[in-house]
């Protein structure tokens, strides 16, 4: 094979190949200004498919600045169209070239431009590995950090902006993104870490319950403070965010008339009365009856019927959540025209003031009135220690059961919520649990776990409602039929939820 051909078979190669070349080595000819541009080419490729993936997924505020920095160019692509992701790639490309010192240094040269006599840097593999890693390094932060990520580009959008300042802000974007990769793998090993040793733990030791409360007791309290800091790092991802934000477009829309909604796409449409008719079509179904016959029984006065009601006035519990999204973070107003929502947030190791200490297994969930007391000596929190029987609309467990180590625990956590929750449909139950759920380590197999949550938590007075599957999480709604006392039933002997990494716990009791 002549030289000319073997240059022009290089130049063939698509751009994800040579951008994965463990090293380029020199090829006839040209090898390097051509593979200079097509990873060039596959950068700017990259980039283009974060920023969209990245304004797809953002908030109506985070678009909003997006629209009113880059207006409407190129709106369909976003981030200031193709020429400010060219010029962020330039910008990524002149920091590689200015690195020098690697091991293929000596194999730089200069092509001479036809023409004008300019001439143009080879880039060295190194340099050519180095950008293509920095290109994908942007592209993944642009999901995570988003408002450095969007000056970058708001940079190189305006064409009077100089390309020294776009490299200056690309360093500053690049730098801040290794900060938050080595602040994520802290983050991951601290949540894994305790719940791996929480199960241990538990399948170590005969009384599971005495393990819980060793692991949330004063002996605990150093690993507890860890796991709140991360905890509450990890409820500002977008993805818990997007999560939550659900959770306010499903009570609004369910409790009021379903205007104004925050969340942009649901999966499902859901209100009461659409409930109320999938309720009547699965029992005209199972029992061979007319649907009217059907919704005649779903909307009667009778103890389980769950006849249409618009309340105004909402109680939202927020079962372990360390830094109250409901009452500090969302400003709303709420969605469906609500006049009013009233927000109780509650963990074992808050990190907001406005959060209270508690332990959802040892509450008190009875005829008493729901009971705050002060900080004890040497203390930061008020304690939530009663809670009064069917006093709340709304229950949240965002990212909870996945935390407690033994599945009869999460059977008796989701029993107290029933028996917090109103009656007849008057009471939400929200689920947000990880995919991990029902994948644990076999990301590619999923496991008929919520198949199975969905009987257990329907035998304790429940109807799921709506159920989507989001990214990083499955959301799962659920409404109270009944008056509870299926629940009441089920004291001191609580379904069993199980997850897949419960399959860790047996390995563990049988060694």
């Amino acid at each position: 094979m002549n030289d000319a051909r073997e240059s022009e078979r290089w130049r063939r190669q698509p751009p994800r190949f040579v951008a994965h070349c463990s090293s380029l080595r020199a090829a006839p000819g040209e090898d390097m200004v051509h593979a200079s541009a097509a990873l060039a080419k596959h950068c700017a490729h990259v980039l283009a498919k974060a920023s969209a993936r990245a304004y797809a997924n953002a908030s109506v505020g985070e678009r909003a600045r997006v629209d009113e920095l880059f207006g409407d160019a190129e709106s369909d692509e976003c981030f200031g169209g193709v020429r400010a992701r060219e010029r962020v790639c330039d910008a990524v490309f002149a920091l590689a070239r200015t690195r020098g010192g690697g091991r293929d240094d000596h194999k730089r040269t200069k092509r001479e431009s036809e023409g004008d006599g300019d001439s143009e840097m080879v880039m060295t593999s190194e340099e050519l590995r180095w950008a293509h890693e920095s290109a994908r390094a942007l592209a993944s932060h642009l999901a995570s950090e988003w408002t450095r990520c969007v000056d970058v580009f708001a940079a190189a959008h305006d064409e009077s902006v100089s390309m020294s300042i776009i490299k200056e802000k690309v360093i500053l974007a690049l730098e801040g993104g290794a900060k938050d990769r080595a602040r994520s793998e802290w983050r991951r090993e601290v949540i894994v870490e305790h719940h791996r040793k929480m199960r241990a733990s538990a399948a170590q030791s005969e009384d599971a319950d005495a393990s819980w409360s060793e692991a949330v007791g004063e002996g605990g309290a150093k690993a507890l403070a860890a796991y709140a800091e991360a905890a509450t790092e990890v409820g500002n991802r977008a993805w818990v965010l997007s999560a939550l934000e659900w959770v306010v477009d499903s009570i609004g829309r369910y409790f009021g008339d379903g205007s104004d909604c925050v969340a942009e796409k649901r999966l499902v449409d859901f209100s009461w009365a659409l409930a109320n008719k999938r309720r009547a079509r699965g029992i005209s179904r199972a029992r061979g009856i007319s649907m009217d016959e059907a919704m005649n029984e779903v909307i009667s006065d009778g103890v389980l019927g769950t006849p249409e009601q618009k309340i105004n006035d909402v109680t939202l519990f927020d079962v372990g959540s360390c830094w109250d999204y409901f009452g500090s973070h969302f400003k709303g107003p709420w969605p469906g025209k609500l006049e009013r929502v009233t927000t109780m947030a509650c963990d074992l190791r808050p990190s907001a003031k406005s959060v209270f200490q508690c332990d959802w297994l040892r509450v008190d969930i009875g005829d008493k009135e729901t009971t705050i007391e002060p900080p004890s000596v040497g203390g930061e929190f008020q304690s939530l220690v009663a809670v009064r029987e069917h006093s709340c609309h709304a229950l949240v467990f965002s990212l909870v059961l996945s935390y407690v180590p033994t599945a009869k625990q999460r059977g008796e956590m989701v029993r107290r919520a029933r028996l917090a929750l109103m009656n007849r449909g008057m009471g939400l139950f929200f689920i947000i649990t990880p995919h991990s759920t029902d994948k644990g380590h076999c990301p590619q197999k999923s496991l008929p776990i919520l198949k199975a949550w969905r009987e257990s938590i329907e035998a304790l007075g429940f109807e799921r409602v709506v159920y989507e599957r989001h990214r990083s999480v499955h959301c799962l709604a659920f409404r109270t039929i009944g008056d509870g006392s299926e629940a009441r039933k089920a004291i001191g002997d609580p379904p069993e939820l199980s997850i897949a990494f419960d399959a860790q716990v047996k390995e563990l009791k049988k060694t």
